[in-house]
């Protein structure tokens, strides 16, 4: 027996196969509605003071797929396995080192969900004064961070299901918002796509292009490392051995509904802010519209925070706060991410918003290039999950500490700040390239990996095999279960703690 084993809590257990029941659709609509975030219209309103529309449009679309590649890259670990980010950085950290990047992940998604639930709150504000005459967002804000943690505690089925509702709303507001302001600035005799303010030159600037293409890979270098929460839920095919068509239901939320989401929400913050001067959507719109279409228009804004934070902004981080945190478990992990978000007030940052995200960037690309190689390199796709639910187990290492990730992190961290304009990629390959050869030659020399030493043996494999992981409820261990086993004897996903039912040797 052993009860007291605190890895293994009711949130982390692997999701087994039979228990995915998020589809491609679905899954699309979650990324519609996490890409929606202010700071991607400030970015377009950026780019249009040196650069033409089009140019800033092809830096934010080709970032972005180029970024959905590597959150598919990562992604597959969620897919192929059933775990989330808090317990895989246990490999290339150490079950005490993996504590690093969880709080860095959480502490940033904190900040972002202050900001995002921020300017909901100023157009919920705006349609109460409106109607009531009452003008006070501080308690909007208080209200709709109190709806948003409702929502996302009760799992991710229900934010898919808000989801669903918010991405029509985002389309039909992102349509009407263009052609709106676009008429607004020929009004005014401004062609949108030929129209530079604040400098003669109409042509192509390449340090805008490229600031812009790293700044947007910037904003989701997180999800680029721990998109694992998320697939983890989503529909595949067992005994499936091509990549592509185990993740396909995937791929069309990571590369086209993020890109085309990202980008059609920095070419309206360009169109805004040659129309209005303002790249601020909140502003735009009250300037812009009236009446009951305003109001509408408002509460989109309203639902496209709202599904942001929840499917990127609190889940993530409250999975990593109920990991370092276990007593607070997934819901209290919800309210402390709420609770951070708001006492940093990261609004107020609003002004230093690109540097911090560039530094934010070779964090988590440092992070993306070490899952990268200790993943796909190392491993090449096997895990040994039952020691990753163990304090005295394989990936214990050195006091719990795996060196290799943690030298590569400092050294892919420092690379990337000091070539800042390129902060994903350079953090990427500088810590990609020391994990793998520290790895391979030095710390797994040291402490001996059972899928690498049993020569990559199939059986540490998940559903390509028809593996889950689940929870053997006598003894509290993971233990594998081979697809085709009777249901009966098996505990798996989140009612795996509850049932009370064993799960019988294999």
């Amino acid at each position: 027996m052993n009860k007291k084993n605190n890895l293994i809590k009711k949130d982390n257990i692997p999701i087994p196969h039979s228990s995915r029941n998020v589809g491609m659709l679905g899954y699309s609509f979650v990324w519609v509605g996490i890409a929606v975030i202010i700071a991607t219209f400030a970015l377009g309103g950026d780019g249009v003071q040196t650069m033409k529309l089009g140019w800033v449009l092809l830096a934010c679309l080709l970032a972005n797929i180029l970024l959905g590649f590597f959150i598919s890259i990562t992604g597959d670990i969620g897919i192929e396995h059933g775990i989330n980010f808090p317990v895989y950085m246990r490999a290339p950290f150490g079950v005490i080192g993996s504590y690093i990047p969880m709080l860095v992940r959480a502490i940033l998604g904190s900040f972002w969900f202050g900001i995002q639930t921020y300017f909901g709150a100023l157009a919920i504000n705006y349609i109460f004064l409106h109607f009531t005459g009452f003008d006070n967002w501080l308690v909007w804000y208080i209200v709709f961070t109190i709806a948003q943690v409702i929502n996302t505690a009760m799992g991710f089925k229900a934010i898919e299901r808000f989801s669903n509702i918010a991405a029509p709303c985002i389309i039909i507001i992102s349509i009407w918002m263009y052609f709106n302001l676009e008429g607004v600035a020929s009004a005014a005799g401004n062609n949108v796509w030929n129209t530079v303010l604040g400098s003669d030159d109409k042509g192509f600037i390449w340090n805008t292009f490229i600031v812009l293409f790293f700044v947007n890979m910037a904003f989701w270098s997180t999800a680029a490392s721990d998109s694992q929460n998320l697939t983890r839920y989503v529909k595949t095919s067992q005994f499936e051995k091509k990549w592509l068509k185990r993740n396909k239901n995937t791929l069309l939320g990571h590369m086209v509904a993020l890109p085309l989401t990202q980008s059609a929400m920095i070419v309206i913050g360009g169109v805004s802010m040659i129309a209005v001067n303002n790249w601020n959507p909140v502003e735009a719109i009250q300037t812009t519209a009236t009446g009951f279409i305003l109001i509408i228009l408002l509460v989109m804004v309203v639902f496209a925070q709202w599904s942001t934070n929840a499917a990127s902004n609190l889940l993530t981080p409250a999975t990593v706060f109920a990991e370092v945190f276990p007593k607070l478990g997934y819901a209290g992990g919800v309210v402390l991410t709420a609770i951070v978000g708001s006492v940093i007030q990261p609004w107020a940052l609003m002004e230093v918003l690109t540097d911090f995200l560039n530094i934010m960037s070779s964090v988590y690309s440092a992070i993306v290039g070490i899952l990268f190689a200790d993943y796909y390199l190392l491993r090449k796709r096997r895990m040994n999950i039952p020691e990753l639910y163990k304090k005295e187990g394989q990936f214990a290492y050195a006091k719990g500490w795996n060196l290799a990730g943690i030298i590569s992190l400092v050294i892919g961290m420092g690379v990337a700040t000091l070539f800042s304009s390129y902060a994903f990629i350079v953090g990427f390959v500088a810590s990609f390239i020391p994990y793998y050869y520290l790895g391979k030659y030095w710390w797994f020399k040291k402490y001996k990996q059972a899928e690498i030493e049993e020569n990559y043996s199939d059986k540490y494999l998940g559903v390509t095999s028809g593996r889950d992981w689940v929870l053997d409820s006598e003894r509290n261990e993971i233990v594998p279960s081979i697809s085709g086993t009777p249901r009966e004897h098996v505990v798996t996903g989140f009612d795996a703690i509850s049932s009370g039912q064993g799960v019988k040797d294999f």
